[in-house]
C-alpha cells in the first residue's frame, strides 16, 4: 500500500523533495498547500493529487501519513504541532524554527505524539562525510573551522528580516554547525558577534536586480557574524559568515585532529596525516535524508537518523550566538535554551 504523502510549503526548496519524491513509486502524492494557491496548483498539476491555500486544509480533505514541510521559518510551530497532534508523520527542512519557544513546543507535541520526523541536514547522509566521521570517532578534536561568505544577499523577500528569517546565522549557516555537532559530537558553549558593516537600503537609481540582491529597500539582519564555540569534547569551532557581495560564493570546512586534518568541500572530503584520501558523496546522495523516513515508515518504523530534537539542537547554536550578542559578547550555555 502507498504512503499517502503531502507537501506544506511549495516553493524554491520544496522543488528538489517533489521531484524525489515523484521518483517513488510506493508514494502517492496526495495534496499540496501554499498560501500562494497558484504555485500549490502548478505542483498538483504536475504531480497529481490536490491544491490547498491552507495546511489545515490538507490535513482535514487529504488525511496524508506523512508530510514535507518546506515553508519560511517563521511559517513553521502551527504546521508541525497540528500534524503531531493527528499523528501524521513530518519531515521538515531547515531551520526547524525561528525561536527556541517555538522549536520547544514543536518538540514537546512531537513527544507526546510518537510520530516520526526527519530534518532536512542532508550532509549527514553524504557517503564521504560519514567515512569522515568514522575517521575521527577514535581521534582527540582540536579545531573545527568553517566559513560560509555569499556575494550578495538571497532574493526571498523575508530574507532581510530577523523576525523572518533569523539571518544567515539560522537560514542558512545551520547546515555548518549542524555538520559540526554531526563530526564533533555536542556544543558546549556558543560566543557571538554581529555586524552591519554595508548601507544595504540606499538603493541606487536604476538598480534592477538579478539572482542574489546587493540592495534591500530594508535591512535588520546583521552582513558579517562570528562565532566561537566551545564542544564538550574540548574542541574549539570557529563560524565566520557574509553577506557582503564580492566576486563569488566561498564556502570551506576543516576539521583539525590528532593525526589528521580533513577539508570538506560540499558533501565532498579529503584528508591528510596518518591516514590519506578523498572521497565523493554518491550521485544521489541529496535524496537519501528523505527517503529515509519514507522508507521507515513504509517498514512500520518510527526511528530516523535526524529527527526533530536534532533540528533544535542545532538551531540553539544558532541562537546561542544572538544571545552572547545580546549579552555583551559573553559565552552562553547551550543547555540554557533546550527545554
Amino acid at each position: 500500500m502507498a504512503l499517502k504523502v503531502g507537501f506544506v510549503g511549495t516553493g524554491g526548496i520544496a522543488n528538489r523533495h517533489l521531484q524525489n519524491t515523484a521518483k517513488r513509486d510506493d508514494i502517492e502524492m496526495v495534496g499540496y498547500a501554499d498560501v500562494v494557491l497558484d504555485r500549490a496548483q502548478a505542483a498538483a498539476e504536475a504531480y497529481g493529487g490536490n491544491a490547498y491555500e491552507s495546511f489545515m486544509d490538507l490535513y482535514d480533505n487529504e488525511a496524508p501519513d506523512a508530510i514535507v514541510i518546506c515553508t519560511p521559518p517563521f511559517a513553521h510551530g502551527d504546521i508541525e504541532v497540528e500534524a503531531a497532534q493527528r499523528g501524521i508523520h513530518f519531515f521538515v527542512e531547515k531551520p526547524v524554527a525561528i525561536s527556541m519557544d517555538m522549536a520547544n513546543g514543536v518538540q514537546e507535541a512531537v513527544e507526546t505524539s510518537g510520530i516520526a520526523t526527519q530534518v532536512g541536514y542532508m550532509f549527514r547522509f553524504s557517503e564521504a562525510l560519514i567515512q569522515v566521521r568514522k575517521l575521527l570517532a577514535d581521534r582527540p578534536i582540536a579545531m573545527v573551522q568553517a566559513h560560509y561568505y555569499m556575494p550578495g544577499l538571497p532574493p526571498p523577500a523575508w530574507w532581510p528580516y530577523m523576525n523572518k528569517g533569523g539571518g544567515q546565522l539560522v537560514e542558512q549557516a545551520t547546515h555548518m554547525l549542524d555538520l559540526g555537532r554531526f563530526l564533533a559530537g555536542e556544543v558546549a558553549t556558543v560566543t557571538g558577534e554581529t555586524a552591519c558593516v554595508r548601507d544595504w537600503i540606499e538603493v541606487p537609481d536604476g538598480y534592477e536586480p538579478e539572482g542574489l540582491l546587493k540592495y534591500s529597500e530594508s535591512f535588520d539582519i546583521p552582513d558579517v557574524t562570528g562565532l566561537l564555540m566551545r564542544y564538550e569534547g574540548g574542541a574549539l569551532g570557529t563560524l565566520s559568515c557574509s553577506l557582503v557581495p564580492q566576486a563569488t560564493w566561498d564556502v570551506g570546512f576543516k576539521v583539525v585532529a590528532d593525526g589528521l586534518l580533513v577539508t570538506i568541500e560540499g558533501p565532498n572530503a579529503s584528508w591528510v596525516g596518518d591516514e590519506e584520501g578523498e572521497m565523493k558523496a554518491g550521485e544521489n546522495w541529496a535524496e537519501y535524508v528523505l527517503y529515509e523516513l519514507y522508507d521507515q515508515l513504509l517498514a512500520g518504523s518510527t526511528q530516523t537518523s535526524v529527527p526533530y530534537l536534532e533540528g533544535v539542537k542545532s538551531l540553539a547554536i544558532s541562537l546561542a550566538g544572538y544571545e552572547s550578542v545580546k549579552r555583551g559578547g559573553v559565552p552562553v550555555r547551550i543547555a540554557d535554551l533546550l527545554g
